[in-house]
């Protein structure tokens, strides 16, 4: 787009800086000395304005500096964009200015304003750091309030550092917004947007980035509409909400032990991430729109913001059918890739729950029709769609590895295309630490009709991606390269990705492999009703959800990479994590990651999450275990409460597990003795008489009661000497006349603690 022809873009720019004076002003000696607007004007001009004239001119430069001043023909569009964002359908009121410190009031948590019952909550605070500066830690909030003002003027001088190192030269007006975007995500993350009483847990970044967003729309609505002034009654705005379909089978039912399985594994489990990534990337590409408007994106959904023009819903179906044709052709359906929306006017949007609430509802029934635009033409069905032009002539020209796909070209594994490139991506994942995104499919591995990506090592200069992101980095964005957590590790020997094999060989006792799997409780409520106490801002759900990815794709990838190297992950992001290793070792991170994200959320008692955990033998087939782990996830969702982790085939919640493992470490004591103080023969025993406890509970037969007279008969005539009191003493706790609700019995869990034992000591 020529100089000329970019007022579109410099108003959107302008939006998205529109309130950066307030970073300014905070780091100024007297930041009482003048308004934010006029902090911000002074800021543009000194650090960022000669930068953008490669790319807008002095008309358009004007045009952005106007905005951050609210002095210019379309201040009204930036002006409604930034209420909206905020919830409010009317501008702020003098009575509700900032009623707070502005100037030291650290970031309000968005989790402590989250409310789904009556339990009480606590604000905490976010420390004013760079978002990657301490491997996401600083994400984690603190009890302190208030700020040193110096903070902010160190923020600011790495802020400004990064921009006088910039060069837009050769920039696309779309390349200039993202790289300021991902800019202002890097350092105004943990800003607040405002002081106001209700308003403190918004940060500066999620509300430049969607009142951005809006003004996108609100510019292209009124200009095809030819309307002088924007209005919050007209149905200006269209949610997109992208669903993948079919992942499950996609990842783990093709998958044999033919064919290098591990590498394959987190292949497909990444690109479907890069489908649903690359899908998002079409509709705003469609649109000619901003990364700021993707509002969410994670686990293979996402939601952008367009505006409702006239072609808007031809141009979707138009998308659609194109995504449904790439999935036939390319993924033999396996993978639906399924769009729905929800329009709405601005008075809408100031509740986005209700607007979320009705997309989701609408991409519930797509999913129920996928292919449809293949499927059925003119009210009619298309028989013969689904018949694949390719025949296999014998099971020898079948792939070892999917079972699927003709083999076209000869090679060692006996492997198709398909599985051979999830091979390649496999090996490339472990060492890469750039991800690029191109408009075409030359480069690399293609992905959508038009589209594919490539995995650098290190960054490749003679190649003009449209996108470029840091893996799990934040330190290229004055380079204009983005950044994105990605939770891709795997265990590695000299560079070399292990087997599973190898993994289970890391276990602890028997030589097991370890699965768990867990996602956050009750996300559907907290979507609904979480900030129904505060305001459910559009600004609020785009905070909520770039948080919980920043704990499950970046903090737990780091996690793994710092202190848990022979953990593999299939996959991490969203809500929910999947993760594979030494069966000793996946219990303590399922404990420690679940006490760190309790922290992360400032214990908030309303967000937890639950996990199931299996014990396989490596050699088992993945679409097995993976259908087990997640029956055991969903017994631990069934019972009253949540917030649990069934192992052993047990449910226990997490401080329960503590228990658990806290007794187990006592019994294994007692088996390291030379002597040992108790032989496994008594600790089998111990592990019936607690299954037999377990039988009574549950049925209330009193046949069961027999394992007493059994366990009294044990204790009589194996602890007799006077080294066994200690086990005597333990063991006679046991005993059901005890009063069960007393914190010391183990009797509950007196089976899984054998279970656990038996395992870790087995040669």
């Amino acid at each position: 787009m020529s100089q000329n022809n970019n007022e579109r873009e410099a108003v959107i720019l302008g939006a998205l800086l529109h309130d950066i004076g307030k970073f300014a002003q905070r780091a100024s000696d007297n930041p009482k000395q003048q308004n934010h607007e006029h902090w911000g004007v002074e800021w543009f001009q000194k650090n960022l304005a000669e930068k953008l004239s490669p790319v807008f001119d002095e008309d358009k430069k004007q045009i952005i500096s106007s905005a951050i001043n609210n002095h210019h023909r379309y201040e009204n569009y930036i002006t409604l964009a930034d209420h909206l964002s905020a919830g409010e359908r009317e501008p702020i009121k003098s009575e509700r200015e900032e009623k707070g410190d502005p100037f030291t009031d650290r970031l309000v948590s968005i989790f402590s304003r989250l409310s789904v019952s009556e339990k009480p909550k606590q604000d905490k605070y976010h420390k004013l750091i760079w978002i990657g500066e301490d491997c996401l830690r600083e994400t984690f909030s603190i009890d302190e309030k208030k700020c040193n003002p110096r903070e902010y003027k160190d923020l600011l001088i790495k802020f400004n550092d990064e921009i006088k190192s910039m060069n837009f030269i050769d920039y696309s007006e779309e390349q200039v917004i993202n790289t300021i975007y991902f800019l202002l995500l890097k350092y105004t993350c943990c800003i607040p947007s405002a002081a106001y009483e209700s308003d403190p847990d918004v940060s500066l970044f999620d509300h430049l980035k969607t009142t951005a967003a809006i003004a996108a729309c609100l510019y292209d609505y009124h200009q095809e509409n030819k309307s002088e002034e924007p209005d919050i009654a007209s149905q200006t705005f269209c949610l997109i909400g992208g669903d993948i379909s079919g992942i499950k089978s996609y990842i783990f039912e093709v998958l044999s032990q033919q064919g290098k399985v591990a590498k394959r594994l987190r292949s497909r489990s990444f690109l479907v991430q890069l489908i649903s990534e690359t899908t998002a990337h079409k509709i705003l590409h469609t649109f000619n729109l901003p990364l700021c408007n993707l509002i969410m994106s994670a686990g293979g959904n996402f939601y952008a913001l367009v505006p409702n023009l006239k072609h808007t819903a031809e141009q979707l179906e138009q998308i659609q059918k194109e995504f449904d044709e790439w999935t036939l052709g390319e993924l033999n359906a396996e993978l639906s890739i399924n769009l729905a929306t929800k329009e709405f006017s601005g008075e809408e949007l100031a509740d986005f729950s209700l607007v979320l609430d009705e997309l989701k509802a609408n991409l519930h029934l797509r999913k129920y029709q996928p292919h449809k635009s293949i499927l059925s033409a003119n009210g009619k069905w298309s028989l013969y769609e689904f018949v694949r032009e390719e025949v296999i002539e014998g099971d020898e020209r079948a792939c070892r590895g999917c079972h699927k796909n003709p083999i076209t070209q000869p090679n060692e594994e006996n492997l198709c295309e398909r599985c051979l490139t999830d091979i390649k991506v496999g090996k490339l994942l472990p060492q890469s630490k750039y991800l690029a995104f191109f408009k075409n499919t030359n480069r690399g591995f293609p992905v959508l009709k038009n589209y594919s990506f490539e995995l650098w090592p290190e960054i490749e200069k003679d190649k003009s991606p449209y996108l470029i992101v840091a893996l799990n980095n934040t330190s290229g964005t004055n380079k204009g390269i983005g950044f994105k957590y990605l939770a891709t590790y795997i265990p590695a020997e000299q560079y070399r990705p292990m087997d599973f094999e190898e993994i289970a060989n890391q276990s602890e006792g028997d030589k097991l492999l370890g699965y768990v799997k867990a996602d956050v409780d009750n996300v559907g409520k907290i979507l609904r009703e979480g900030f129904n106490k505060t305001r459910p801002s559009i600004s609020r759900y785009t905070s909520f959800g770039r948080m919980l990815e920043t704990f499950f794709a970046g903090y737990i990838q780091n996690r793994l990479v710092t202190d848990y190297r022979d953990i593999y992950t299939v996959f991490s992001g969203g809500d929910d994590f999947f993760l594979i290793g030494p069966w000793n070792r996946t219990i303590d991170f399922a404990k420690e990651i679940r006490k760190q994200f309790s922290r992360f959320c400032g214990d908030n008692s309303d967000l937890t999450f639950s996990a199931g955990f299996i014990l396989a033998k490596h050699y088992e087939p993945i679409s097995f275990c993976t259908k087990e782990v997640e029956n055991e996830l969903e017994e631990s969702k069934q019972k009253n409460g949540k917030d649990r982790i069934t192992l052993f085939n047990q449910t226990v919640c997490w401080n329960e597990l503590d228990k658990v493992l806290s007794e187990a470490q006592k019994v294994m004591g007692w088996l390291d003795k030379e002597p040992p103080l108790v032989s496994r023969g008594f600790i089998y025993n111990l592990r019936q008489y607690g299954e037999m406890s377990q039988k009574y509970d549950e049925t209330g037969d009193t046949k069961w009661l027999k394992f007493v007279p059994l366990l009294i008969y044990d204790i009589s005539r194996n602890l007799t000497k006077t080294e066994h009191e200690e086990v005597k003493n333990w063991t006679t706790k046991l005993s059901p006349t005890i009063d069960k609700q007393l914190e010391e019995n183990i009797l509950p869990y007196l089976r899984i603690i054998m279970e656990y034992v038996l395992t870790y000591t087995r040669s």
